[in-house]
């Protein structure tokens, strides 16, 4: 055989040492810096800016550059090491070394080319994104102007500028970028967000956006009117979009977890809002399907409104001083006339089926409960409050009602902020200082007996105003607002009809207590027993520490609550008597007569209750049993300036989820006591 000639194959080895100088057996490591996933050639018409960091920094050798450094480029050392070697099986070893190198060469070029390929399209999809992120700013707006066709047409720009990214990321070339050692999770999660993203377009957000073309949605709210068919179209809409979202939530959590920081600060970007979103859809896909039927579509509907007078604490809120009949027919809202609750007295008492268990713990032994509408609210439950006023409304005024709606100061000054302010006999009255003039200062600056007509008034009026204003009002902020007050607790809600109350309760308005001893619910309550309207100065806050499981697997938290008196004496002795109240248990004008309820999650109990501040001598603490559930309630007094701390452990089921607490809601939020 002849011998080839020795310059084929100059820069290979072969032999039992020749792994350990060419580095054939494994390719060096390449430094790999952050945000850049492919490194491009360092020259040429691909090359990298920078030495080939797209961020400008020195680049380490490039794969290729070092994998063809250790194939070994010293003609004198491939020389040397060839002159050793004559037999026939190592000519064949520098022939087939000669063509893996040449295949190598060909390789790293390729894929220099290749990454710089990937760079470019991942600097134009970064571009891309951010014009994405320009127009989903500009949804917002077409939501707030109310335009569909305004809408379609900005949803139809975001899915073209997503499907070309799609585009671009499907490509054989990202594709094969997805399976570079561990760069190649980074290129998946990027493709898979993409995807989905262009999921979520065609599949959800075009559709929505089609099916309101030609709807403005401002129409949805105008006039006190609630466009039922519009409500049905959205509602149809967000029906069709939900799957869809669900499916994208799932599938962007199923993604590999990047290594790149930036990567995985904008997969969380993205992940949050779509898992929130498909809870949502699912929240109003629940309930929007009734909502028609809830606003009179299928006949007219009438619910008792009732304000709840945070100046005078009760369980669920405040003292329930003014009611009037909301009416819906076919989404017509109309108000009729707020009544006082003199027109609503019981004299004889021990009516609509008072408990033992409630009697023994809300009623005190004054047979309150049955005789004065106001206090029934005592009783922490709105649901079951909600179904008493019901049935005494119906005793006294003839009239059967399909439901409760309760509101209080702070969600109208709320609304008000959204609408704009109202004029009631000389006072404004806007989203700055309707809670303080409702709740302290009408008190102060008019006659007693002038302040049950001057509270009608201002309902009746922000009434007509709110709802007269709707259409101007930006449907995510009225949105937002209404959320808002559901989470704070200034709106509730019960349904005669059992579905619809359903509804409510998944909504997060039923005020219920909990009784699901998987999901416990630990209740504070606080009730005004000065019989006056000091609450204004009241608040309180709820403290709990992270749970810790016992040997039999119960969960333990330690809870501290602290309740709060912020009249001072100058503010008391320069108020009404109206306001400082008329117990004759109260120390001075600043006191504050309590009830404090605990009401302990189902399955579980409260222990180890200690008390600092205040005073307990009108009655400490008591524990009695209440459908199941047990209630630690006292009766203490707290002087102007003081805070009084309660102390105990909770214990909740075995297995249970995290602990959750429901407190009465209290003006402090818009009072400045946080």
């Amino acid at each position: 055989m002849t011998e080839e000639p020795r310059s084929h194959g100059k820069h290979f080895r072969q032999g039992p040492d020749d792994n350990e100088q060419t580095g054939l057996t494994e390719p060096p490591m390449t430094e790999v810096r952050s945000g850049a996933s492919w490194a491009a050639p360092s020259s040429g018409p691909y090359a990298a800016p920078h030495g080939g960091d797209p961020n400008g920094q020195q680049e380490s050798p490039s794969f290729g550059d070092a994998w063809m450094e250790s194939l070994g480029s010293s003609d004198d050392g491939g020389r040397k090491h060839h002159r050793h070697h004559h037999h026939h099986h190592h000519r064949r070893g520098r022939r087939i070394a000669a063509i893996v190198g040449a295949i190598v060469a060909v390789l790293v070029a390729v894929c220099g080319v290749c990454g710089a390929l990937v760079y470019r399209d991942a600097m134009d999809v970064l571009d891309q994104s951010k014009d994405v992120m320009a127009l989903a700013a500009t949804i917002s707006d077409d939501l707030k102007n109310g335009n569909g066709d305004e809408l379609n047409s900005t949803v139809q720009d975001m899915a073209s500028e997503v499907s070309s990214m799609h585009t671009k990321t499907s490509g054989p070339l990202w594709v094969a970028a997805s399976y570079v050692p561990v760069l190649g999770d980074d290129i998946r999660v990027a493709r898979g967000v993409v995807e989905q993203a262009d999921n979520l377009m065609q599949n959800a957000f075009v559709p929505a956006a089609q099916s309101l073309q030609g709807v403005s949605l401002s129409t949805l709210l105008t006039d006190a009117t609630v466009d039922v068919q519009t409500l049905e179209t959205v509602s149809a809409a967000l029906s069709q979009a939900q799957p869809v979202v669900e499916q994208a939530s799932e599938a962007i959590d199923a993604l590999p977890q990047a290594h790149i920081g930036k990567v995985r600060d904008a997969v969380d970007k993205v992940r949050e809002p779509i898992a929130s979103a498909a809870e949502t859809l699912r929240g109003l896909n629940e309930i929007a399907p009734m909502l028609p039927q809830m606003l009179g579509a299928n006949g007219t509907r009438n619910y008792l409104l009732v304000a709840q007078n945070l100046a005078e604490l009760r369980s669920t809120g405040g003292f329930p001083g003014s009611l009037g009949i909301l009416t819906v027919d076919n989404g017509r809202i109309s108000m009729g006339e707020f009544v006082g609750l003199q027109e609503l007295t019981n004299t004889e008492g021990g009516h609509y089926g008072f408990t033992d268990e409630e009697v023994a713990i809300w009623d005190g032994g004054r047979d309150r409960l049955g005789q004065n509408f106001g206090d029934t609210n005592l009783i922490p439950n709105f649901a079951r409050d909600s179904q008493i006023w019901s049935e005494w409304w119906k005793d006294k005024k003839g009239a059967a009602v399909d439901g409760v709606i309760a509101i209080d100061p702070v969600l109208l000054q709320k609304l008000l902020a959204l609408t704009g302010g109202i004029e009631v006999d000389g006072y404004t009255i806007d989203g700055s200082n309707a809670a303080k003039a409702l709740l302290n200062d009408a008190y102060n600056e008019m006659p007693i007996d002038q302040t049950d007509r001057f509270f009608s008034d201002v309902a009746s009026q922000a009434f007509d105003h709110v709802m007269g204003s709707l259409g101007s009002v930006s449907l995510p902020d009225l949105a937002q607002t209404l959320g808002d007050a559901v989470g704070e607790q200034h709106l509730f809600a019960w349904m005669a009809n059992a579905d619809e109350q359903a509804l409510v309760e998944k909504a997060g308005a039923g005020g219920t207590l909990g009784n699901d001893s998987a999901n416990p619910q630990l209740g504070v309550f606080i009730s005004d027993d000065t019989w006056s309207k000091k609450s204004w100065f009241f608040s309180t806050d709820t403290q709990v520490s992270d749970g810790t499981t016992n040997a039999d697997g119960t969960m333990t938290y330690h809870v501290t609550t602290t309740l709060t008196n912020h009249l001072t004496a100058d503010e008391a002795n320069n108020s009404v008597r109206y306001i400082t109240g008329r117990n004759l248990a109260r120390r001075d004008n600043t006191d504050m007569v309590m009830w404090i309820y605990l009401v302990a999650p189902a399955g579980g109990s409260i222990s180890n209750v200690s008390q600092e501040g205040g005073d307990m001598t009108l009655q400490d603490f008591t524990e009695l049993p209440y459908n199941g559930l047990s209630v630690t309630f006292a009766n203490p007094r707290i002087d102007g300036g003081e805070t009084m701390t309660v102390t105990y452990t909770v214990t909740c089921a075995a297995g249970a989820a995290p602990m959750t607490v429901r407190t009465t809601p209290t003006a402090q939020s818009v009072a400045g006591w946080d």
